[in-house]
């Protein structure tokens, strides 16, 4: 999708806050390997020579038009992604087979409106949010590192699984301020996290991190220039997963405010 196609698509959200909004419905947490089944039921419109498809808006990424807009075609971007239509009940459905990590996001039934080209007005529905989570497997205990820029520290936690996970950090009489946590799965189905807050410059501190009943402690301690440039590579990009995740959430919450 280019600029001009994505500047659209943003100006087609706010025209379409007077239009009849779709619903969807099916979302929640699915685990990979299984199926997602989805529906959209709408009215207010001629639904038979409607064209109507889906979109996938995962976090970091540009929304995803899932399907055509072919008012008569169910065919879709991937031979495990089916869709189907009702015209008699006003509803469409979408149907992905073998769910991966990627498929997480939020997915909403669109209606186009138009010739075909970038002036068409695209109305949203407000969206299903989906959450793929790995497969069971063997539990892995995370590895731990504790990094520090000038005020700034990150706890890094690497590599484990299952998800449930409690990382704090602390400082003996200091306040840790400013304290941010994300979590993200990772493409072989394990997980990894970071914690962030701001301490002064000379305060020390330790990530206490507990995870299926044992505690790993970690304090900080000067690294060599080449560990920690690693290390501050690896919060950065994690850092920058949070970001994207915050922009995409700070836009679906300004949507559900405008509808």
């Amino acid at each position: 999708m280019n600029v001009l196609s994505l500047l659209t698509l943003f100006s087609s959200l706010l025209y379409s806050m007077e239009q009849p909004v779709p619903k969807e419905s099916g979302g929640g947490s699915h685990t990979a390997g299984n199926s997602l089944n989805l529906k959209c039921e709408t009215s207010d419109f001629q639904f038979k020579t409607s064209k109507l498809g889906w979109y996938l808006w995962a976090p970091g990424h540009i929304p995803l038009g899932l399907t055509n807009f072919d008012s008569i075609s169910t065919d879709a971007t991937e031979d495990r992604i089916i869709t189907s239509r009702e015209d008699s009940g006003s509803r469409i459905f979408l149907q992905i087979k073998d769910l991966g990590l990627r498929d997480s996001g939020q997915y909403h039934c669109v209606r186009r409106v138009g010739t075909g080209d970038d002036r068409d007005k695209l109305f949203f529905g407000l969206g299903t949010d989906v959450t793929v989570e790995p497969g069971t497997r063997t539990p892995l205990t995370p590895n731990v590192f504790l990094v520090r820029s000038q005020d700034v520290v990150a706890c890094l936690i690497r590599n484990f699984y299952p998800k449930e996970i409690h990382v704090s950090l602390a400082s003996p009489g200091a306040l840790i301020s400013a304290q941010t946590y994300v979590m993200a799965p990772m493409a072989n189905g394990i997980y990894s996290a970071v914690q962030i807050g701001r301490i002064g410059e000379n305060d020390t501190v330790t990530c206490t991190v507990e995870h299926l009943g044992k505690e790993i402690h970690v304090s900080h301690k000067p690294e060599g220039n080449e560990q920690r440039n690693k290390l501050l590579l690896s919060v950065l990009g994690l850092r920058l997963l949070f970001m994207r995740i915050m922009i995409i959430n700070i836009f679906f919450t300004a949507m559900a405010l405008i509808f």
